[in-house]
């Protein structure tokens, strides 16, 4: 779910509709703390370029607050590619800084951010996987 502007709203429906049936990933978290109480309705996190970008406070403010288990690591491809490259065109291969972001702002050994998300997306898409 990419969700611009419309948290509460956005709450408001998944709650109501028991979305944590089916779960998700709220795509390019825009660092709304009202959406974390998503995290017990079976949603992961997408962290992208914008947690690279100068601009990102409220983001590095909020990452700390989200459930380790529910964080991703994600392009938003081909837009918001994350600095040094800000305003090329997005590509995976930009991922490793978004990780060493996190990691930064975590405190956290790289390698540990790596294993981590790498280990969110397999036990997401395995959940899927077994919806579908």
């Amino acid at each position: 779910m990419h969700i611009r502007e419309a948290s509460n709203d956005s709450k408001t429906i998944l709650c109501d509709y028991n979305a944590k049936k089916v779960g998700g990933v709220l795509h390019c978290f825009n660092a709304s703390e009202h959406l974390l109480s998503l995290a017990e309705q079976n949603f992961y996190f997408g962290i992208g370029g914008v947690v690279t970008f100068k601009n990102a406070k409220k983001l590095i403010e909020i990452l700390p607050k989200i459930p380790r288990n529910k964080i991703l690591i994600e392009t938003d491809a081909p837009y918001l590619t994350p600095h040094p490259f800000r305003g090329e065109r997005n590509d995976p291969k930009y991922t490793n800084y978004i990780a060493k972001k996190i990691s930064e702002i975590l405190n956290l050994p790289l390698e540990e951010i790596e294993n981590l998300t790498t280990n969110n997306a397999k036990k997401l898409f395995k959940e899927f996987s077994s919806i579908i």
